[in-house]
């Protein structure tokens, strides 16, 4: 029998082992590569424009943890590095093509337009950032009154309530404030009024600088900061309840002006295409490119401006609403794994209806109507899964805001007999709290099971979307497990949901009430192009025939603008673009109807 002994391997210990780079580690070495060579190239010039436009002040403002030199360093690199990467180009195919003097202005206007916008960027980004930090302390900032509230109430410094605060995931701008205040305290080893000085001096939201300046003197001069945060807590929430009115009237004006400019002028313009479309069509003998080239300024208009002028309404709308820490994302996704299936739908339905010549550039009334339907389809197909994904997240979270306000009134009511806080669930769990039911009775039978309450709120608040209410059951389980869960600061907090409910109910009713102008301008778009087209054509004796691309062109354009203004809708009516997919559907819907009646009357 053979026996194969294993290979000894020995190692050489005069033989320096060579250090292996991890990719992390590489791509880090590269950017101080790349952050020298701008230091190297542009350090004098970014000290100067440092001073010019106080970068620093920016930066310190959106919290940003970067030095102003080497930041404008990096970015007259990278506007650099865009002046060469459009200049050479632009300039290979000056000297080797043959074009035309309008293009080769274009040309030109890109190559110097395209480093000053770079730059431009990089100057504005900042006040982007601080304007997001701004806004995300805003939105949070009543939940953090009203949690440091209840924690001071409970026996808890404020050094222990920002630890805590640090580790919220319920917060997420306040997480940041805090894990500021704490690099402040931890490493820099200041005291925790001096951190909480230095990180409030330069914060853009004035509330909240005022707010914690205001404590830290109280605190320092012998005061009741317990007494102090409760009445502030109330004055933050009455000036959030006005906010929430001014909040609604720049909504109303975005909108109006949306309106105003995408349909009412719209109209205008498109009597202006129709009456230019229909004179080509009438022109005998005109060259082919010219009757194709009347149909560029309608398609820019509809499928480049109009969108454009729609998304930026949009994002104002978004800009301008509260928002919270936990993001919709699924319908989104949703959304994107039915694009594929709405493109094969498009593509189905085109040929069902016989507008497949329309693929090939002959387009006439009845490819006009195929490929109305066929957008449609792929609209609906695009449009519905995400829309129901969003219902199945949201069913049930209508109310629970004023469902769990009236939960803790009457936790502190019975809280008062002396039940302990364990107990107070378990009684609890039998009532009915509308669609807080099922929530209270899940914790009540998770800890009639054993489980404490920090685990038992863990286990049945994972599948809940409403962060409203998974804030103030946070707040409710820490001022179980540091002060004990006394009635006082249950009542507190029910007293604080309780505004809270109505400020949502009041946000939401007075956005609701603008739903029906996108609609109004919807139903305005769907179906004027093709009228006045009709008309126009039956006085000139001109055949509709030959106006179908035209008709194609607004057609379409009109579906594509109605499809926006559902999203301003479900924005702007339910607080997320998610909510706008069935309003989309709708409107789409509408307008191929509106347009698919009036080319039957006028052909």
């Amino acid at each position: 029998m053979k026996l194969t002994l294993p290979k000894l391997r020995f190692r050489d210990k005069n033989k320096k082992k060579t250090p292996q780079r991890k990719p992390g580690e590489l791509r880090a070495s590269l950017g101080e590569i790349y952050a020298l060579t701008a230091l190297i190239l542009f350090e004098g010039l970014a000290k100067r424009l440092v001073k010019s436009f106080e970068i620093d002040k920016a930066i310190d403002r959106a919290g940003m943890n970067v030095h102003p030199v080497l930041y404008l360093s990096k970015a007259l690199l990278n506007t650099f590095v865009v002046f060469l990467a459009v200049l050479v180009p632009t300039t290979i195919s000056l000297l080797l093509a043959s074009t035309t003097l309008l293009t080769k202005i274009i040309m030109v206007l890109i190559v110097i337009t395209a480093p000053i916008v770079t730059f431009a960027i990089y100057l504005a980004l900042p006040s982007f950032r601080a304007g997001d930090r701004k806004s995300g302390v805003e939105t949070e900032l009543p939940f953090f009154m009203a949690y440091a509230s209840a924690m001071m109430r409970g026996g808890l410094s404020i050094e222990k309530i920002i630890e805590r605060i640090a580790n919220l995931r319920v917060f997420k701008a306040m997480r940041e404030e805090a894990q500021r205040i704490l690099t402040n305290i931890r490493i820099f080893g200041q005291d925790p009024m001096t951190a909480i000085e230095n990180v409030v001096h330069h914060h853009p939201c004035t509330v909240f600088r005022d707010l914690m300046l205001g404590y830290t003197i109280t605190l320092r001069t012998g005061g009741d900061v317990v007494h102090y945060m409760e009445i502030r807590t109330q004055e933050i929430f009455e000036a959030r309840m006005n906010e929430i009115k001014r909040i609604t009237e720049r909504l109303s004006s975005f909108l109006e002006l949306y309106i105003v400019i995408g349909v009412i002028m719209s109209i205008t313009i498109f009597v202006f295409f129709a009456v230019s479309g229909t004179l080509s069509a009438a022109t005998a003998g005109r060259p082919v490119g010219q009757v194709q080239a009347s149909l560029f300024m309608p398609s820019l208009y509809n499928f480049v401006i109009l969108p454009i002028l729609g998304l930026v309404v949009l994002f104002m709308i978004h800009a301008s609403q509260p928002k919270t820490p936990i993001p919709l994302t699924i319908p989104y996704y949703v959304l994107l794994g039915m694009a594929p299936l709405a493109a094969l739908s498009f593509l189905a339905t085109l040929s069902l209806t016989g507008g497949t010549n329309a693929l090939y550039g002959s387009i006439g009334v009845r490819e006009v109507q195929s490929l109305m339907i066929s957008a449609t389809v792929a609209a609906l197909v695009l449009s519905v899964p995400p829309w129901l994904s969003y219902r199945a997240l949201m069913r049930g979270h209508r109310g629970l805001v004023s469902a769990t306000a009236d939960f803790l009134r009457e936790m502190s009511e019975i809280r008062k007999t002396g039940l302990s806080p364990e107990k107070c669930f378990v009684q609890l769990s039998t009532k009915d709290f509308r669609n807080l039911t099922p929530i209270v009775s899940k914790i009540g039978v998770a800890i009639s099971l054993g489980l404490s309450i920090e685990d038992a709120m863990r286990r049945v608040l994972r599948r809940i979307r409403e962060w409203f209410v998974i804030a103030i059951f946070r707040f409710l389980t820490d001022t179980i497990v540091v002060g004990g869960g006394s009635p006082e600061v249950i009542d507190m907090l029910a007293r604080f949901t309780q505004t809270l409910s109505e400020m949502e109910s009041e946000l939401r009713r007075r956005m609701r009430s603008y739903v029906l102008l996108p609609y109004f301008g919807a139903v305005m778009l769907a179906a004027s192009p093709i009228i006045i087209i009709g008309l126009l054509a039956t006085a000139g004796g001109i055949s509709t025939e030959s106006l179908g691309p035209l008709m194609a062109v607004l057609g379409l354009g009109s579906l594509v603008n109605s499809y926006i203004m559902g999203l301003i809708a479900g924005k702007t009516g339910e607080l997320s673009v998610a909510a706008g997919f069935k309003h989309a559907a709708l409107m789409v819907v509408i307008t191929t109807i509106a347009t698919l009646l009036a080319i039957k009357q006028y052909t």
